[in-house]
């Protein structure tokens, strides 16, 4: 990246200073820099800022003016480029970035409407299974595994507006219930980050730009629906241009792995999202699920 192109992306918005409002700040620059060459050295600039500013007069495009609005925008802006909440939020969005870049190299699997997604998930001492339709009109499974039983509960699949009522853990054909399919996978999540963004607040809950309701989305979508790769990545891209972004320290998934936690919300740690910290895979919640594999299957039951 350019120099000129990150000061524009550090402050787009921020109106042109006029040449008076510059001449102070030109003025400590020029001073600063005769200092040096004296063999002096400006207390309040770091020498890395003055050889940098030096490189730019070498190469002939900045004269003392421009390297002077650099200076203004950096002392004029605090709350845009510094602080601790950009800090924060630049931090959290490199996360998010690199748990983009680990979704793309997923392994891209496309789904038959008549196939199941299986995801396996721990919570503490608790394995759970589930095996869901893809179109959401077959018959599913989720499996709870605590340390003393196994406990079975069918997933009824929505045909025709009827599904199959449940009764002691089983399925009763004799009796239906009113329904709306729910599908494991959704063909047509975008997979653009704008517009994925653009599909979290017309889907979803809150009000559009809602950092709080736009987190949980991000949350279900990866709790509840298989996302290929393509739009994962998307997603999480998205997630890093949802305001109020944070990284919470000491934070673990449901199965006590370390890893590093990104909320937006500063309520305690629920909902935290939390990714390895080298790979910046996706691995679950904060002490609440573990996510421990992920594949389709062709049957209930079937494991990959």
């Amino acid at each position: 990246m350019d120099d000129l192109r990150m000061v524009r992306e550090l402050d787009g918005n921020a109106p042109l200073l006029k040449t008076d409002d510059l001449a102070p700040a030109r003025g400590r620059l020029l001073a600063g820099m005769g200092a040096e060459q004296h063999g002096g050295e400006p207390a309040a600039r770091p020498v890395r800022r003055t050889r940098r500013v030096r490189r730019l007069l070498l190469a002939g495009w900045a004269t003392a003016g421009v390297a002077a609005a650099v200076a203004a925008v950096l002392v004029l802006a605090p709350d845009r480029i510094g602080g601790q909440v950009p800090a924060a939020h630049a931090e959290a969005a490199q996360v998010l970035h690199g748990a983009a870049a680990a979704a793309l190299r997923l392994p891209d699997v496309e789904p038959r409407p008549d196939q199941f997604v299986y995801t396996k998930t721990r919570s503490g001492d608790s394995t759970d299974e589930s095996w869901l339709s893809v179109d959401g009109t077959h018959d599913g499974l989720l499996r709870q595994t605590p340390a003393t039983d196994v406990e079975n509960m069918p997933v009824p699949g929505c045909r025709d507006g009827r599904a199959a009522a449940t009764k002691g853990g089983r399925l009763d054909p004799r009796r239906t219930e009113p329904c709306t399919p729910s599908p494991a996978y959704l063909p047509d999540l975008p997979t653009d980050p704008d517009a994925m963004l653009d599909h979290l607040n017309a889907n979803y809950r809150g009000e559009p730009g809602d950092s709080n309701a736009l987190g949980k989305d991000v949350h279900d979508l990866l709790a509840s629906k298989y996302l290929r790769p393509q739009v994962r990545a998307a997603l999480f891209e998205a997630a890093a241009r949802i305001p109020g972004l944070t990284v919470v320290p000491d934070v673990a998934d449901g199965a006590g792995r370390p890893g590093i936690g990104i909320a937006w919300s500063h309520e305690g740690k629920s909902g935290v999202l939390v990714f390895d910290e080298e790979s910046h895979t996706f691995l679950g919640t904060a002490g609440t699920s573990a996510i421990l594999e992920v594949a389709v299957v062709d049957e209930v039951g079937r494991r990959p």
